[in-house]
C-alpha cells in the first residue's frame, strides 16, 4: 500500500477505500479507488477502474499524493482576529 499524506485542508489522517462500480463486457467487476480524509469532506478518486480494489486504491493513492502543496501549519480560523 502507497503510503498516504495527510489532507491537504486540514492535516487529517487520509484513508484509502474502494467500491464495485460496474460490471465489464468481460463479466467483471471494475473497482473505483478513493482516498478520503477521516476529519474533513476531501475525497479523491482513482483515474481509472480497475479488476482489483487493491489496484483502484494504488491509483487513488498516487492522486492524492501528487497533489501540489501540504498539510497546512496551523488554520487561520483557530487564530483569533
Amino acid at each position: 500500500m502507497v503510503k498516504l499524506k495527510p489532507c491537504p485542508f486540514c492535516g487529517g489522517e487520509a484513508r484509502g477505500w474502494c467500491r464495485s462500480a460496474t460490471i465489464n463486457l468481460a463479466d467483471e467487476i471494475d473497482y473505483n479507488g478513493y482516498v478520503s480524509c477521516s476529519r474533513c469532506p476531501a475525497k479523491m478518486r482513482s483515474t481509472y477502474q480497475h479488476v482489483t480494489g487493491a489496484e483502484a486504491i494504488a491509483d487513488a493513492a498516487r492522486n492524492w499524493n501528487a497533489r501540489t502543496g501540504g498539510a497546512p501549519a496551523s488554520s487561520h480560523l483557530d487564530q483569533e482576529a
